[in-house]
């Protein structure tokens, strides 16, 4: 089984056992918690493949903390599952465990978080930051505890981090527009406040900029959500077709479904308004008017975040440290109806 793909994983011994990666961890880590039917099919795996944890796993479970602690400050994004998921399953693969927190975008709430996690002593921290947390990440890191920014980039070239180049995703959700030949451009978002929203706004403006006559308005959603969307949808029925934007970039691809929703009926998509989307979640390609969309690749980004920290927590980890520790990765433009 290892001749064509390398040597033997978790994920191997998960799949010849037909449990989950978690289970096979905790065989290993937990096994009191395992009724002995299981326990029993996931060590025949184990012996059947000659598998043995890595010798980065062996030294986290005796040495240290096999938590590691992750802050985000939204659950409802599309976004977040596919991150959360691709980044647990790595680190249950060197034995580790991922607990997650919300902070819902309070500033107060991040830092309360981080504290616990200090205090917890975590072996390692992930965090989709609201504020600038990088001056207490430093003297957490000089404390011995790593971190990785998670969706923005680092400032300081000690800071780990992985993200995703926003501004050149906003670039190319205007670049196409302004290439179906729309000149009325408008960003629906409910915040420019988070650095990747920004970044997007950016980029957009950026492209705006290059077409003499083209102009790019900021249209304010409540929420980033179904319902924002269906919100925008009707400020924008209230206006008269010749002082719509004809078209509109969203904020992410929920606000750009619910927009779509709202419109259907009045505005012709994408003959009267183009529509163009942002995280290429599941539905996007399932709606009403199947939507353009800006792809970021989100199970690559929680790979790469595992990787990096497990990189600083572990210095002979299954993947060794590369040196590198900014990630940015790239996003890409998926054409659909909405604005074809």
């Amino acid at each position: 089984m290892s001749d064509a793909r390398g040597p033997i994983t978790i994920r191997d011994v998960a799949a010849l056992a037909g449990v989950s990666i978690t289970t096979v961890s905790n065989f290993f880590n937990h096994p009191q918690r395992m009724t002995a039917a299981t326990r029993a099919r996931v060590e025949s795996a184990v012996l059947t493949l000659n598998f043995s944890p890595s010798d980065a796993a062996r030294s986290l479970r005796s040495g240290r903390s096999t938590v590691v602690g992750y802050i985000s400050f939204e659950l409802a994004s599309a976004r977040t599952p596919a991150i959360t998921t691709a980044m647990s399953e790595r680190f249950a693969t060197a034995g580790m465990h991922l607990l997650s927190a919300i902070d819902g975008g309070d500033p107060t709430r991040e830092r309360a978080y981080l504290d616990l996690f200090e205090r917890q002593r975590v072996a390692g921290l992930v965090i989709t930051p609201v504020t600038d947390l990088e001056p207490d990440l430093a003297r957490l890191r000089r404390a011995g505890l790593p971190s990785v920014l998670s969706a923005q980039r680092a400032t300081s070239t000690e800071q780990p981090s992985v993200s995703v180049d926003h501004r050149r995703g906003g670039r190319l959700a205007a670049e196409h527009l302004l290439a179906t030949g729309r000149r009325r451009l408008a960003f629906v978002t409910d915040t420019l406040e988070l650095h990747q929203i920004a970044d997007r706004f950016q980029g957009a403006m950026a492209a705006v900029a290059e077409h003499p006559g083209a102009t790019l308005e900021v249209v304010s959603a409540p929420s980033r959500s179904v319902a924002g969307g269906e919100d925008v949808a009707a400020q924008l029925l209230d206006r008269t077709p010749a002082t719509r934007p004809d078209g509109v970039f969203c904020v992410n691809d929920l606000v750009a479904l619910g927009l779509c929703s709202g419109l259907r009926h009045a505005v012709s998509i994408p003959d009267e308004l183009a529509v163009v989307g942002y995280d290429d979640i599941e539905f996007a390609r399932l709606g009403v008017v199947p939507l353009t969309t800006i792809s970021t690749p989100q199970e690559d980004m929680g790979v790469a975040v595992a990787e990096l920290l497990l990189s600083e927590i572990v210095p002979d980890a299954t993947t060794p440290a590369t040196g590198v520790r900014q990630v940015e990765l790239e996003p890409r433009l998926v054409v659909r109806a909405s604005s074809r």
